[in-house]
């Protein structure tokens, strides 16, 4: 439904014909980006709400509703089913006047994959539902720290399944006693996932169940004489005693259980979570967002919806006041989690403590950038360059070639001043041939900004470069018809003579369209900061690309070194062996098995000791 000029009244009489249905509803720009998506029980009811009297409305609900273009909607069957799609499309646009949050960042979790027969222990900071993993976490506080104490006391594996399967002798974990070398047989299936048994009574806390087991294990092996093997399982207790004292207990409760604790001022909403696994509190994690159109409320709620939408779910989530449609939440949380989960507002002694510290530490946080005199780096932007809005999403290019071979154009997104990796894009120029800066800058902008209904435009394009960028850049969007804020960043010019003993250095220069001198700011201002952010960022994703054909470039060119192999019987050994790692430690019968002849296995064999460094090599 398009919306041209204020025709209230009119759409008013279009919302009529809506229906009265659970659903999600987009509000969009003339542009075509989506400002806002929102879920309701009611789709008519609540865009309806958005039209009312002006005098009604909130200040920044009327300045959404005065960009608002164009509506669309999509009905589903339940509340819950809105909410679903509501999460997935804010994490796919992230609009401006929606909570947005780190796209899948987060603290780390210890994993164990039991997807092999010796289940290997990794640290990872995604959670992905995986039938074969379990997870245990977030732990921000000593991770590190509790992650060589799992790998030392309990000598879980933590090599990749490739090399796990090409050892033929222990690696050195086994000599420095981390691992108890499985890849070789040292120890049967049953024994070690003993171990893991026992990594996993400790990570979720059961340390006196553990405790347990681990003294009448000792006991048992000093009355059958066996020494040593008690001795081991000794120094296991005294190590967990020992870490179990740096840890304090907060609840007698075993459960995962997340406390919100919030904050906020007439512009933004801090939240904290604190995170207590089975009694303990191993961290916190702490957001900021925007008071846009929403109440705090209504935020918190969107918040958590998208926090768990990439984070491991607990048992029980804790707040201090009441939200709306806390039933739904709880209905979403469990079928993500596929187990009972419950959203709880709590009054318990032991609680009330643990919410009270959340909302301190939420305090605390929004106080430190509280200063009237601090601006956003975004904000200091929009009034160096004049603009109506202050550039929440910006885009930028960068031409970049390895040794003037394999041109590449980069684009990096950033949303609320932080890269968003998911819109990264990689450009090979198609019709440019040659060291032509322009021409592809010139190409890549056209082919990004060809189809902006898919992929909406950003509030400002960058532009590695200086003024011929910019007009190749702005050559495209004009060919478009489109307008969109852009500007160029070059990079500081040094200036030097043999006659004079001082070296120059200029200002990064910013280039805006109309105007014939660069804007110049001084080192550290929040705007070029902001903007050298972005330049680099676009630069390193780059050389990031180049360095990775150039070593796939390498790999290639070795394998094909030697007679006999061919691009069938590459690939096959790289998936064989995982790699050249693999390759170069591959014995002849390894190499045969792969259903090579031994004449080219001898090769391969031959070129790998050939190549290896002497012992004076580095």
């Amino acid at each position: 439904m398009k919306i041209e000029g204020n025709r209230r009244q009119e759409v008013l009489q279009i919302l009529g014909e809506w229906p009265i249905a659970p659903g999600v509803y987009l509000m969009k720009d003339q542009a075509g980006r989506i400002l806002y998506i929102g879920k309701a029980k009611n789709i008519r009811n609540r865009i309806r709400s958005y039209f009312q009297a002006p005098e009604k409305l909130t200040p920044k609900t009327r300045v959404l509703v005065r960009q608002i273009y164009d509506l669309e909607f999509t009905v589903t069957q339940s509340e819950l089913e809105a909410l679903l799609l509501e999460c997935n499309l804010i994490k796919k646009h992230r609009p401006r006047y929606n909570i947005r949050l780190k796209d899948d960042k987060n603290y780390p979790y210890f994993t164990l994959d039991f997807s092999h027969p010796f289940p290997q222990f990794k640290i990872s900071r995604k959670v992905v539902v995986h039938p074969n993993i379990k997870y245990f976490g977030p732990f921000n506080a000593g991770s590190r720290e509790i992650s060589r104490f799992l790998l030392k006391t309990f000598q879980i594996r933590d090599c990749s399944d490739a090399k796990f399967k090409n050892r033929t002798r222990p690696c050195l974990n086994y000599e420095i006693g981390t691992c108890t070398a499985p890849c070789v047989d040292y120890v049967d299936e049953t024994q070690y996932m003993n171990q893991v048994h026992e990594a996993i009574l400790f990570l979720r806390g059961k340390h006196r169940e553990l405790l347990q087991t681990l003294r009448a294990e000792m006991k048992e092996l000093s009355e059958k004489m066996e020494y040593e093997r008690a001795k081991t399982v000794r120094d296991k207790i005294v190590s967990i005693e020992k870490i179990q004292q740096k840890q304090q207990a907060v609840l007698a409760n075993p459960l995962n259980i997340d406390v919100i604790g919030l904050d906020n001022n007439e512009a933004e909403v801090q939240w904290v979570l604190l995170f207590v696994r089975s009694g303990l509190l191993t961290g916190r994690r702490a957001e900021r967002g925007k008071l846009e159109v929403d109440t705090t409320p209504e935020m918190t709620r969107s918040f958590l919806e998208q926090y768990y939408s990439f984070a491991l779910i607990p048992d029980e989530v804790w707040l201090f006041e009441d939200i709306p449609g806390r039933d739904t939440l709880e209905r979403y949380l469990r079928h993500k989690a596929g187990r009972p989960v419950r959203v709880l507002v709590k009054r318990g002694e032991g609680a009330l403590r643990l919410l009270g510290m959340a909302r301190e530490n939420a305090h605390l946080l929004l106080q430190e950038k509280q200063s009237p005199t601090t601006k956003s780096m975004t904000e200091a932007l929009q009034g160096v360059l004049g603009l109506a809005e202050a550039p929440d999403s910006i885009e930028g290019f960068d031409v970049s070639n390895l040794q003037g071979e394999n041109p590449a154009v980069s684009l990096v997104h950033f949303a609320g001043e932080r890269p968003l990796k998911s819109r990264y894009r990689l450009y090979h120029p198609k019709t440019i041939e040659g060291q032509n800066d322009f021409g592809m800058i010139q190409e890549v902008v056209e082919r990004r900004f060809a189809k902006i209904a898919e992929n909406p435009p950003p509030d400002l394009i960058l532009i590695d470069g200086g003024k011929g960028q910019l007009n190749a850049a702005l050559a495209a969007l004009h060919k478009l018809k489109l307008t969109i804020p852009i500007l160029s960043l070059a990079k500081a010019r040094t200036d030097s003579a043999f006659t004079r003993k001082e070296i120059k250095r200029s200002e990064e220069r910013i280039f805006v369209p109309n105007r014939k001198n660069p804007i110049l700011l001084r080192e550290g201002h929040p705007a070029l900061r902001l903007l050298q952010l972005v330049r680099d960022e676009a630069h390193r994703f780059a050389i990031s690309h180049h360095r990775r054909r150039r070593s796939k470039n390498a790999l290639v060119s070795e394998l094909f070194a030697i007679p006999g192999i061919g691009e069938r019987r590459r690939e096959k050994l790289l998936k064989y062996f995982g790699g050249l790692d693999g390759l170069r430690t591959a014995s002849l019968e390894e190499l045969k098995r792969t259903g090579l002849t031994t004449t080219v296995a001898d090769k391969v064999i031959e070129h790998f000791r050939v190549s290896l460094p002497t012992s004076d090599e580095e």
